[in-house]
């Protein structure tokens, strides 16, 4: 089943009905709903030099994105039952990224899309598949969402091999948020 942002918004059956913090975890890793104390290594996170191209909206003003942030906080979480996500490491607590699912519109139509990035210092050690996999189990079995989306710069390597690991297949070119990316899709019953 596919909601779109339209359904999503009409039916207030979909989501979440409570407001328990979504809390996913891995073998390695505790996915949850971020929240204010979270903002400092977020914001750190974000303006590292690999990540923050890929993600125009950010600023550098600090006290504009906490207001966004804490702002996100207080509307997504609660009124979609999913969004993007801390990815902390479960041994120490450590924030080291940020992946979920989001409503997005992409070339004129509603679609969930799947969304990652990992502080530099936490790359090449499997924790972006790991996330990935347990948001896209979540997906599937909780939220019923048979069609996931992904938006990848071309150049973004890293990303476009690991939508691969997740099952995602190219499919066209396409423009998001004013920058040149490539959409990829994962439908249900694609191996991941």
């Amino acid at each position: 089943m596919i909601y779109s942002k339209e359904r999503i918004l009409q039916n207030p059956t979909i989501g979440r009905t409570s407001f328990i913090m979504l809390s996913l975890e891995t073998k390695r890793l505790i996915i949850r709903e971020l929240t204010a104390a979270d903002f400092d290594d977020y914001f750190t996170i974000c303006h590292q030099k690999e990540i923050h191209p890929y993600l125009s909206h950010i600023t550098t003003n600090r006290d504009v994105e906490y207001a966004r942030f804490v702002s996100y906080i207080q509307m997504v979480y609660g009124f979609y039952g999913f969004g993007l996500w801390g990815i902390f490491k479960k041994d120490s607590g450590t924030l080291i990224g940020q992946a979920g699912l989001e409503c997005q519109s992409i070339d004129e139509e509603s679609e969930i899309m799947l969304s990652y990035f990992l502080d530099r210092r936490y790359r090449s050690c499997g924790y972006a598949a790991e996330a990935c996999r347990k948001i896209l189990e979540y997906a599937r079995e909780e939220l019923e969402f048979d069609r996931i989306t992904a938006v990848i710069a071309p150049d973004n390597k890293a990303s476009v091999r690991l939508a691969g690991k997740l099952g995602f297949t190219f499919v066209k070119d396409t423009v998001y948020q004013n920058q040149t990316c490539r959409l990829y899709v994962n439908e249900e019953g694609t191996e991941a």
